[in-house]
């Protein structure tokens, strides 16, 4: 079952974003309560998406889309950034992720979002992880890799990545841009 993201279910889903990206790396408070939603089974959270609306000019926005002219909005339009996707690993290859994400796309839209656009992790020194052709069978189109994303990020919180330890994270992001559905081009 899909349904948004309750405070009762805030300690499961920290639990599960905190196991998959790592404590420091992820913040209730940088998403919207009606843009975030968690995938139950089981009597439990078995998947998270924390998203949030952002103006096309807004800082993330234009790193994201600044390659990809073809999917780039108008300045005043509205983006759906995808802020994490997490789905515990017994639940993975399930479609949760895929339900997740076409819910939020689906509620961004009526709430005026043409582009959704999300940061794929590509942890140092590992192979390119599950998102990377998870998001581009779900119609986002991959831009540039972008190095160090998360190091500026990761000393002034102090986070511990889950790949390389401690701070400075070496990881670097593969953005992933798409018009949304009855989107004008």
């Amino acid at each position: 079952m899909i349904r948004p993201l309750r405070p009762t279910d805030r300690p499961a889903a920290a639990r599960l974003l905190d196991d998959l990206v790592g404590p420091g790396f992820w913040d209730f408070a940088d998403a919207d309560a009606e843009l975030s939603f968690v995938a139950v089974t089981g009597g439990r959270v078995a998947a998270v998406l924390l998203a949030r609306l952002a103006p096309a000019g807004d800082a993330d926005a234009r790193l994201a889309l600044r390659s990809m002219t073809s999917q780039v909005a108008p300045g005043g339009e509205l983006a759906l950034h995808v802020r994490e996707l997490a789905v515990s690993p017994h639940a993975r290859r399930g479609g949760l992720a895929s339900h997740l994400l076409a819910r939020a796309e689906a509620e961004a839209g009526a709430l005026g979002a043409r582009t959704a656009f999300a940061f794929g992790w590509l942890p140092a020194g590992r192979p390119e992880p599950d998102a990377v052709p998870f998001y581009e069978s779900a119609g986002y189109a991959p831009g540039a890799d972008i190095a160090g994303f998360f190091a500026p990020g990761s000393i002034e919180s102090g986070a511990r990545c889950p790949y390389c330890g401690e701070p400075p994270c070496r990881c670097a992001v593969r953005p992933f841009v798409k018009r949304l559905t009855g989107a004008a081009v």
